[in-house]
């Protein structure tokens, strides 16, 4: 069996799952919508995935360089929890799907279509945190640099500048200044 087929399979079964296990209210009290959201958000997973290994899906469009002003934010919308392996407790059979996507990503034929084409991580990386997988080291996106954040001015040092801005008649004298004393326990 090729790995789209084998892919389709596993997602058929998990589905199963999911539909089985919400209908019996095991996502709480919005369990019908929560069950719709996932059940359809890996029917698209499944279905792109097929397509993207049949080479049915076009090549992507570049980005815009335009900025486009982005949609406000509804809070209120029901979404899919984010920490990882959410879904092994309310679904036990999420399981034995994680330990086939295992096996599945461990497949060369996977691995070098993974290499070949990066919208495969669009699929798997949020497949695999929700199962709880590690993941490859193909699917691992590149590490942003962070920002160094500047480091804030104590106290005494904006007193200083303010003090400075002063003109001379109208500084306080040095022994009324306020001085920073070091922070922690008294040294023995």
């Amino acid at each position: 069996m090729d790995v789209a087929r084998r892919f389709r399979a596993l997602i058929d079964t998990l589905c199963d799952a999911v539909a089985r296990r919400g209908a019996a209210g095991v996502f709480g009290p919005e369990s019908g919508a929560l069950t719709i959201l996932l059940w359809t958000r890996l029917r698209r997973y499944a279905t792109f995935l097929i397509r993207l290994c049949d080479n049915q899906v076009s090549a992507p469009r570049p980005r815009p360089t335009r900025h486009r002003e982005r949609r406000p934010v509804d809070r209120a919308r029901l979404a899919l929890p984010r920490r990882a392996a959410w879904l092994l407790a309310p679904v036990p059979e999420a399981v034995a799907a994680a330990g086939q996507l295992r096996a599945l990503l461990a497949e060369p034929e996977l691995q070098r279509r993974i290499a070949a084409d990066p919208r495969f991580g669009r699929i798997l990386r949020p497949l695999c945190r929700t199962l709880g997988l590690k993941l490859p080291a193909a699917l691992r996106l590149p590490q942003r640099p962070r920002k160094r954040r500047p480091k804030p001015e104590t106290t005494q040092a904006r007193a200083d500048e303010a003090d400075a801005k002063l003109p001379r008649r109208f500084r306080p004298p040095a022994w009324l200044r306020r001085r920073e004393r070091p922070r922690g326990p008294p040294p023995a």
